[in-house]
């Protein structure tokens, strides 16, 4: 027997699992981007600061996944201070906003997602954060600041599948404020754009034909 008994049940689960996981899908991005831009510190800085970023990053993961990381936490905001051009730095940053969205303290997790704008030594890093502080706005029902933020995304140093990302999530942004043909048309372009991930396309897909009823 199939695992979903009608099409509206395999819709609603994608629609589930697009809440849950769409965060998961640019740390996927950030991971990548992290991993790459952490080897490059290190080929260009001295090798004991490079260290000591590697080493607290690694405590701090081994603590976030412990349950612990409040307790350490402030020795990455030392790192962050000291090195903010590190990729281990901007690492730490969304880890320790992650860290405040779960206690539910909105202003400190804004702050630390700023901080990855301001110093992200990555484009696709800072393009995490933005597109992150968009979806807290819209949340929040703070449709001006989530546009405003949009609207200073320099598309000229994006790939073509992180366009798709920026696409979503304006045509986001719209539906929620009542703008249905600018939903549609962002929707259309993530649906058109060849290097959109298949979970993106799919649940964008969804949302065209759900206003297309």
């Amino acid at each position: 027997m199939s695992r979903y008994e009608t099409d509206e049940d395999q819709v609603e689960a994608l629609k589930q699992w697009w809440q849950k996981n769409g965060t998961q899908l640019l740390s996927g991005i950030l991971v990548i981007v992290l991993a790459w831009s952490g080897w490059t510190y290190w080929q260009n800085t001295k090798l004991n600061e490079g260290l000591k970023a590697s080493a607290m990053f690694e405590m701090l993961q081994i603590r976030q996944q412990q349950g612990s990381f409040g307790e350490a936490m402030r020795e990455g905001l030392t790192l962050m201070e000291e090195q903010p051009e590190s990729p281990y730095s901007t690492a730490i940053a969304f880890m320790v906003a992650k860290h405040y969205l779960e206690q539910d303290k909105l202003d400190l997790a804004y702050e630390n997602y700023q901080w990855v704008v301001n110093h992200a030594p990555d484009a696709s890093l800072k393009l995490v954060a933005q597109l992150r502080l968009v979806t807290l706005y819209s949340d929040q029902q703070r449709f001006g600041d989530a546009a405003q933020l949009l609207a200073q995304i320099d598309e000229t140093v994006l790939s073509e599948s992180e366009k798709a990302n920026l696409a979503f999530h304006r045509a986001e942004l719209a539906f929620n404020q009542g703008d249905l043909s600018t939903a549609r048309a962002g929707y259309q372009a993530v649906v058109d754009n060849p290097s959109t991930v298949d979970s993106l396309q799919n649940v964008a897909s969804i949302k065209l034909a759900d206003l297309a009823e």
